[in-house]
């Protein structure tokens, strides 16, 4: 078994048979979305949130993944959920809604949960990469800026495990492999789709999740401004606001016709405060 940093080990919260599938974020680790589990457990939800490929552990068990190990990762847990489920939400942050998305593009899914979703991601280093490979083995990994913490709570960074460094290899996969990849397969999610974010997110592109909205099919979709958040918006001043309106989606969807299918035309926009 692996040895997992501190609070930062995959979970499991057997409940009925309606499964929500938690999904952090890239060098993040499934800390970020366990109160949201707690949460949907005490509803009696069955939870499951796994470790990403090369997440919680080193920074060296990250440097050999790339998009498709982490999405790997999913759709184990996807299927472990489908044993014992009848209907599956992916609730996903930051990468984890990426592969949220993409999971509900290419499976049965009930509804998906995008939170603080990158439509593209602006790194002024990591295109050197993709033009000049010979830099990966000389810089394999890039220090975090703390300057770049948008968080509105203080007490959040000093107790959020995740890695300090971004890996190059990594980061240029998910830029330049995965994300068009995904842009492409917006097409095929269906399902209803949830989308979050923080006004005061500066990790993402101020317009992703219009630009998600734009292209996801679903008839049924909706987005939710959190005033009060940052990237990490389930950690955030504005979590509860975001728990709640997880919770009410997944109530509300949470029958099994079949996945995908729609229900009637929805499309607004939320804003919390």
């Amino acid at each position: 078994m692996p040895t997992y940093l501190p609070n930062a080990e995959p979970f499991f919260f057997p409940g009925n048979r309606i499964g929500c599938l938690l999904i952090h974020g890239f060098t993040g680790t499934p800390y970020e979305m366990r109160e949201l589990g707690e949460r949907l457990a005490a509803q009696r939800y069955t939870v499951l949130a796994p470790a990403l490929a090369g997440h919680a552990t080193t920074i060296d068990d990250m440097l050999p993944t790339r998009w498709t190990d982490w999405y790997a990762s999913v759709t184990r847990a996807y299927d472990q959920l489908r044993e014992r489920c009848d209907a599956i939400f992916p609730i996903g942050l930051s990468l984890g809604a990426l592969l949220a998305l993409h999971l509900a593009a290419h499976q049965p899914v009930n509804g998906v949960v995008a939170i603080s979703a990158p439509f593209t991601i602006r790194n002024p280093l990591i295109p050197l990469f993709k033009y000049f490979p010979f830099l990966y083995p000389l810089i394999p990994y890039i220090k975090k800026n703390p300057r770049d913490n948008d968080t509105q709570d203080p007490r959040v960074r000093a107790v959020h495990p995740e890695y300090p460094v971004n890996p190059t290899r990594g980061a240029a996969s998910l830029i330049f492999d995965f994300l068009p990849h995904l842009h492409d397969d917006l097409r095929d999610v269906r399902a209803p789709a949830l989308l979050i974010q923080g006004r005061g997110d500066r990790t993402i592109p101020p317009d992703s999740m219009d630009q998600f909205y734009a292209r996801i099919a679903s008839p049924e979709k909706e987005k939710v401004w959190l005033e009060r958040s940052g990237h990490l918006a389930l950690e955030d001043y504005s979590k509860q606001d975001a728990f709640a309106v997880i919770l009410a989606f997944v109530q509300r969807h949470s029958g099994t016709p079949e996945p995908g299918a729609p229900r009637g035309r929805r499309a607004s926009t939320v804003t919390t405060r």
